[in-house]
């Protein structure tokens, strides 16, 4: 039996992409999930907080909440689920630079239910790496071409895949494995790579992850780092993985050439 979700989007910047994001949610999530935005102290917290309160008014299973300081994205989402959301519900963690599409959570709950050995579950998108539409990522920074293709072809695909690890931007998460086995390993700071430590972790105690192909999510430019911010992180957060999980990088090659897709 599938339970009821907290989807969680940590807040740091860029009004123009989460009031998409906030306004996909309105449209498509009925009101027995909830939505917990969390504020993560950027340097426009107080103007987002106006205006994510605005946005929310009257939608009584949407909640905001506010770091007291900046946590960035592994602290954030880690409070979120620790400290703010139910613990009765699973836990759907959503960036904020998303716009959802209809029954997006209901597929990954499908998957996620379908097997008692699957943990955790990423949708597909147009800028989601292995999980892009292609897979290639042809199409990253062209929404509207890679959901006509998604459309085209994503009867032909199977319901899922297994897969070796999940995408961050949107993972649905069973709250039993989070209990048993916690959420973001701290060490991975500001965020990129973290949710491939928690895949591999969990994979390790027999839990696997999962895609759920008929599930779509946009997913925008990120928005929180400069591009050598971004990519001193991803440097230093790479080396952490790869010494705590030297097969990992086979594991996600492996995937690749095992899903076959049509292409363009």
């Amino acid at each position: 039996m599938n339970r009821n979700i907290t989807i969680i989007v940590p807040v740091y910047g860029d009004w123009s992409s989460l009031q998409l994001c906030i306004s996909s949610l309105k449209k498509y999530l009925p009101n027995e999930h909830e939505v917990l935005l969390v504020n993560d102290c950027g340097p426009e917290a107080d103007i987002l907080e106006e205006k994510i309160l605005a946005s929310i008014q009257g939608r009584s299973n949407f909640r905001y909440e506010r770091n007291d300081e900046n946590l960035g994205f592994v602290g954030t989402c880690n409070r979120a689920v620790f400290d703010l959301a139910n613990k009765n519900n699973d836990v759907l963690l959503l960036n904020s630079d998303t716009r959802v599409t209809k029954d997006f959570y209901k597929h990954m709950q499908n998957v996620l239910y379908s097997s008692k050995t699957i943990g955790a579950v990423t949708a597909r998108s147009n800028n989601a790496t292995v999980w892009s539409v292609p897979m290639g990522g042809k199409f990253a920074h062209h929404r509207a071409l890679s959901y006509i293709f998604y459309t085209l072809i994503k009867h032909t695909l199977p319901e899922m895949y297994i897969t070796p690890t999940v995408h961050g931007f949107c993972v649905l998460i069973r709250r039993h494995v989070i209990d048993r086995y916690g959420l973001f390993d701290p060490i991975y700071g500001k965020g990129y790579g973290e949710e491939n430590d928690f895949a591999m972790r969990i994979r390790s105690k027999g839990w696997q992850s999962a895609v759920a192909n008929r599930a779509y999510v946009f997913h925008y430019e990120s928005r929180s780092f400069g591009n050598e911010m971004k990519n001193k992180q991803i440097e230093k957060n790479e080396k952490i993985l790869t010494k705590r999980y030297p097969e990992y990088r086979k594991l996600v090659t492996d995937y690749l050439e095992s899903v076959k897709e049509p292409t363009l």
